[in-house]
């Protein structure tokens, strides 16, 4: 996903040593790189920690989202999905310069559906979207939550309003399974995510996306607390359905 970095006031909860110590030693989530954290486990990821770094895993499995300002309901710690389907060699080019997503993974389903989507929209308006950040497991999910609350001075609430804790994220979801997506210029990047809003991409997703199971998770102004934000489609025919 996408992410504003920014230097808001001191909000810690948590041991900073230890946060860096458990980064320093899986590596900072990065949607740049082949070495994907996607479907790591949370037995993979404890194998790899000491004690007092394993409390702290736990620690942000044990938050309240609530009280951190985050309303959506929770989605799922299950174990990994059987039916992920790998993305390779995505690529964009940004400032004249080609850039290669790391590897991403789908459902089957959900895979099937956007890759409709994809041909669709490429058909229709001559544009190409790609998965920047599919399908994370719950142990992944620890790891996005802690990169952004380094990245963002320790601030829980701040990093909460833009990132789900594990648990709480769509993109564990292995049923309706939430995906970020980027245009063939690169867009959105971290220091402009809304950017993507005025793209038409947004508009021909805003008008199409729900015929291929796709939904906005979080407009402008959402009862999740969530900021805003076009990239983010989860995966759900049924709701688009009439009752």
């Amino acid at each position: 996903m996408s992410f504003e970095v920014k230097k808001p006031p001191h909000n810690e909860v948590f041991d900073k040593e230890l946060v860096h110590d458990i980064l320093d030693i899986t590596g900072r989530d990065d949607r740049y790189t082949n070495q994907s954290m996607a479907t790591l486990s949370f037995s993979q990821l404890y194998f790899k920690l000491n004690t007092p770094e394993v409390a702290v895993i736990r620690q942000l499995l044990g938050l309240k989202p609530e009280k951190l300002g985050f309303l959506g309901p929770f989605v799922s710690l299950e174990g990994l999905p059987k039916n992920l389907v790998e993305l390779k060699n995505q690529t964009f080019e940004r400032d004249g310069q080609k850039v290669v997503l790391g590897n991403q993974y789908l459902p089957e389903p959900v895979h099937q559906a956007f890759s409709k989507l994809q041909r669709a929209i490429e058909q229709e308006i001559g544009s190409r979207l790609l998965v920047e950040s599919g399908y994370r497991s719950p142990a992944h999910q620890a790891i996005v939550f802690l990169t952004y609350l380094e990245k963002s001075d320790f601030d829980i609430r701040y990093v909460a309003s833009g990132v789900a804790l594990p648990g709480y994220s769509q993109h564990g979801d292995p049923v309706h399974t939430a995906l970020d997506v980027i245009n063939q210029d690169g867009i959105p990047t971290d220091e402009e995510p809304e950017l993507f809003a005025q793209k038409k991409e947004y508009d021909w997703l805003m008008e199409n996306a729900g015929k291929f199971g796709f939904h906005l998770s979080y407009p402008r102004e959402n009862e999740f607390g969530v900021k805003f934000e076009p990239w983010h489609w989860r995966y759900n025919p049924e709701s688009g359905k009439p009752a």
